[in-house]
């Protein structure tokens, strides 16, 4: 069970780093207060190598005309609590302040539900570190439900639905994602990223039974674009299905590969976990079948 837990937050991961860059903006300015709409970007590389192997979700260096007010962004998503994540977002701090010598704005989103158990400080003789933790479902639905950006309005799947019905809102999810102005397969493509969020609240079931029986699938297959292109358009479909589906296999592959390279470093487990973000159960599971 904890193995098929990890699986999906793997795919979680997989789903918000490929939606990173059209989210990040409009998530910042309403979520978090940081306005970054004019402002430059500079990516920076998310794998950090010291004595472990870690990647962080998204690192970013926030540029402004004065430089002195530049900083670096970093971002980390949670579907569950990781009772070690101050310890983890200490060594981030460390080696990005070490590396970068400019602030740094760290959040922690939790996608999991209700109020995030981890804590965000540590406080240790001379050592006084803290980090921001924001709560997804702190967020009104209507802010997701409201925007024309595909990639947040799927999220509003995992925000506070003000006491409405779940299954209205997922009504109100995917007719938002019909009336946004993208081809079929990316129609497709949110649909199916959708369902795959829609675990973390309980509702896959819901959602599939939405697909198949409400109006998103008639009008898909009725639409103009559909029947022109049909044949194409599946064609697409699959190639973006099996290319989704090889990237998380690669992913897998790669965390695997550093999960034995940290072993052979005779790292404990609890710390190849830690610094990988998953389950003990799981790193045992892949030095048994090396």
């Amino acid at each position: 069970m904890a193995n098929k837990k990890q699986e999906y937050a793997n795919a979680y991961d997989k789903i918000l780093k490929e939606n990173i860059f059209q989210t990040i903006k409009p998530f910042l300015k309403q979520m978090v207060g940081i306005d970054i709409e004019n402002k430059k970007i500079e990516y920076i590389p998310t794998s950090l190598q010291k004595t472990l192997e870690v990647e962080a979700d998204f690192l970013g260096k926030i540029l402004h005309q004065n430089k002195k007010d530049d900083f670096i962004l970093h971002l980390e998503f949670q579907s569950q609590d990781n009772l070690k994540m101050q310890n983890r977002m200490l060594f981030y701090q460390g080696f990005l302040r070490l590396k970068y010598t400019i602030p740094i704005q760290q959040y922690v989103i939790y996608l999991g539900k209700g109020t995030s158990k981890m804590k965000t400080f540590i406080k240790d003789n001379n050592l006084d570190f803290t980090y921001n933790l924001i709560n997804f479902q702190d967020f009104d639905i209507g802010y997701f439900i409201e925007s024309n950006i595909p990639e947040v309005v799927i999220l509003g799947i995992l925000a506070n639905y003000k006491g409405e019905n779940a299954e209205k809102i997922i009504d109100k999810i995917l007719k938002k994602i019909i009336s946004v102005e993208i081809d079929i397969t990316n129609q497709q493509k949110y649909v199916q990223q959708l369902e795959m969020l829609s675990n973390l609240r309980n509702l896959q079931e819901v959602i599939k039974q939405k697909i198949n029986n409400m109006a998103f699938v008639y009008d898909l297959k009725n639409d103009i674009r559909f029947k022109e292109g049909q044949q194409e358009e599946r064609q697409k479909y699959e190639a973006e299905r099996q290319k989704y589906e090889d990237e998380i296999q690669k992913y897998n592959l790669e965390r695997q590969k550093s999960v034995l390279k940290l072993h052979q470093k005779k790292i404990s487990l609890s710390d190849i976990a830690d610094s990988l973000n998953m389950s003990k159960e799981e790193v045992e599971k892949i030095i048994k079948n090396q």
